[in-house]
């Protein structure tokens, strides 16, 4: 497969980007009651229906502020998705040009594209996060100095010079306002120098006065050269006027491409009066919607669009090359686009943002380190200075290895909602080349999982161990700090696993509490593992409470005595016989590793099926 260079080319200078018949279908779920029925007696299979979202879409969009107007499922985030190259290409075909050329492979790079989320790092200052951006999408040819020169010049572009150096806000940490978070977000993508700039419904979410400064800030980029293409939904008027061009769209047709001002008398030599005083913007809404319920007068205005200017204006090729060029952006997308930064670069970066997070979120890292004080306290007291003898010692350190076991993995379920929220960042900038998933995953183990599991175990190791009274030999405590990490890694890989496969945090947390429960039961400390149906026991082999608990539990009781509490000397009992009567291996060192390896082959296992989880996420819409 060949290769080319992710900013290898940049956009054209003019930023012209023009489309035809661009149709767009997808597979929905079959309503039809007969559709279904033919495969009741297959329920593996998904019957889906076709249902087609744009049809044969043209135009052409030129610098300046050129919006898609309509209501809700028109199509119009659809069309610009398509034309930003974020869409899946399975179900579209039609032709996109630059300046009447194919798109080259790394177009959808070398564009900036905002989404309608506010999605930054929430952790970093503003410039921060520019500068994130500016250091893995452009070249290793620009300097640092030249990197920091046009971050800076960026903020001033978007006014951002009073709130360059705050943070950019958590739901834990007060940060800037919503129009400068969105202005930040813009910023992200003009680092790159764009001549083409998407953005999916900008002003979503935005109150009136802040909405219009985010447009009158987009016009004035659009006045530097750039060609500004976004969907919006319903404008106000202050909001409406800055339009150069505006594209309506009905049921996925368009039916009317022209400048701002010609809406309305364009809708009124079809009978539709504009009252005086009203906005354009909600009386073409309005004539839409009225529409949409009369198919023979979408297709009446559609036909006459497609008979206007505005589409024979476009240049578009004769039909006999439509093949020729619709085959050409069916080959491109056979190229392999190779990534901007190296992998040390990119794994540098990463791993400096995610320590920055971890150590600038307090819900995420001071609550760990003070959960971790605070259970290895309540487990040092509960179970303060065992005693050796036949009935309390024996119990109570077979409750306290019951409770570790079980805490050490159910704890990290915590880490779920950061992950989740997390996911919709890693699923933009990949797919925006920021880097690879690769790097992603290795920056993620080591800034991030493993430094919050080091160092709340050494704390909850070292508080609990002692005040227990366990056994006190530097193996023994070693082997138990070993265990104690390696269980917190695998509820770590565990989590990141199950966030990977869900978006939804309600699902995360019954999958997870569901994985713990039965890890519990076949603990071997809830129900004798002997009396299971067979074709359930193997259940047990999966348990990573068992695992965790065995090493606990030979590591501990091997070598014991237990005495009786009369102070009479006698100690009838010694841990190899309790291990027996657990049925728990012990007669060599193997017995008490293989657990070990057990463990951590479950935790690389996690881990792997995350990543492979990683690269299966749809990156595209």
């Amino acid at each position: 497969m060949a290769a080319v260079n992710q900013v290898s080319t940049t956009v054209s200078s003019t930023g012209t980007i023009s489309f035809h018949n661009i149709n767009y279908t997808v597979g929905t779920k079959a309503r039809s009651h007969k559709r279904r029925s033919k495969c009741l007696t297959l329920p593996f299979f998904k019957v889906t229906e076709q249902k087609q979202i744009l049809f044969d879409v043209s135009g052409r969009f030129m610098n300046g502020m050129n919006a898609i107007l309509g209501p809700s499922g028109s199509g119009k985030s659809s069309l610009l998705d398509i034309l930003a190259d974020r869409k899946d290409p399975r179900g579209t075909s039609g032709i996109v040009l630059v300046d009447n050329f194919p798109r080259h492979p790394s177009f959808r790079y070398t564009v900036g594209y905002v989404v309608q989320e506010d999605i930054c790092s929430g952790t970093l200052t503003v410039r921060e996060n520019l500068y994130f951006s500016v250091s893995l999408r452009l070249s290793e040819a620009l300097s640092a100095s030249d990197k920091r020169v046009r971050v800076s010049t960026v903020i001033t572009e978007l006014s951002l010079e009073a709130c360059a150096d705050t943070r950019v806000g958590t739901e834990f940490l007060r940060g800037i306002s919503g129009g400068e978070k969105k202005r930040t977000c813009i910023g992200m993508e003009l680092v790159l120098s764009p001549n083409i700039l998407f953005l999916d419904e900008p002003t979503t979410g935005l109150d009136a006065s802040t909405a219009s400064s985010i447009m009158n800030c987009l016009k004035d980029l659009s006045r530097r050269g750039r060609t500004i293409i976004f969907s919006i939904h319903q404008p106000r008027y202050s909001i409406f006027k800055l339009f150069d061009t505006v594209m309506l769209m009905c049921n996925g047709q368009c039916v009317y491409h022209g400048s701002a001002k010609g809406v309305v008398p364009y809708f009124s030599t079809h009978d539709y009066q504009c009252e005086p005083y009203d906005n354009p913007a909600d009386f073409a809404l309005d004539v839409l919607i009225d529409i949409g319920r009369k198919p023979d007068i979408i297709a009446k205005l559609n036909d006459l669009y497609n008979k206007t200017d505005a589409d024979t204006s476009a240049a578009f090729p004769r039909p006999g090359n439509m093949i020729d060029l619709e085959s050409l952006d069916h080959k491109r997308r056979k190229y392999k686009v190779q990534a901007a930064r190296s992998l040390g670069a990119e794994i540098f970066y990463l791993s400096q943002r995610t320590l920055r997070n971890s150590f600038r979120n307090p819900a995420l890292a001071l609550s760990q380190i003070s959960v971790s004080i605070i259970l290895g306290a309540m487990v040092g007291l509960l179970f303060y200075d065992l005693k050796k003898t036949t009935d309390s010692g024996v119990q109570n350190r077979l409750g306290a290895i019951f409770f570790i076991s079980l805490n050490q993995i159910f704890i990290n379920v915590t880490a779920i909602d950061a992950l989740l929220k997390e996911r919709a960042l890693f699923i933009h900038e990949y797919a925006s080349g920021y880097y690879r998933i690769f790097t992603y995953f290795i920056a993620k183990l080591l800034c991030d999982l493993l430094p919050m599991r080091v160092i709340p175990t050494i704390l909850f190791s070292i508080i609990s161990y002692f005040m227990m009274g366990l056994s006190r030999t530097i193996s023994q405590f070693f082997i138990f700090l070993l265990t104690i990490f390696i269980a917190s890694l695998f509820g770590s890989a565990m989590c990141f696993f199950i966030s990977a496969i869900t978006s939804i945090f309600p699902v995360a947390l019954i999958i997870a509490i569901l994985i713990c429960v039965m890890m519990t039961m076949f603990s071997g400390f809830v129900l004798d593992l002997d009396s299971v149906f067979k074709w359930l026991s193997w259940i047990q082999w999966t348990s990573a409470s068992r695992y965790v608990s065995n090493l606990l539990i030979i590591n501990e009781f091997q070598g014991l005595t237990f005495c009786l509490s009369n102070q009479t000397n006698v100690c009838p009992m010694t841990g190899e016989q309790i291990l027996d009567n657990l049925d728990i291996p012990h007669a060599n060192s193997w017995d008490l590793w293989k657990n070990f390896l057990a463990l951590t082959i479950m935790t690389v296992l996690f881990l792997i099926s995350s990543y492979i989880q990683l690269i299966r996420i749809k990156k595209t819409k």
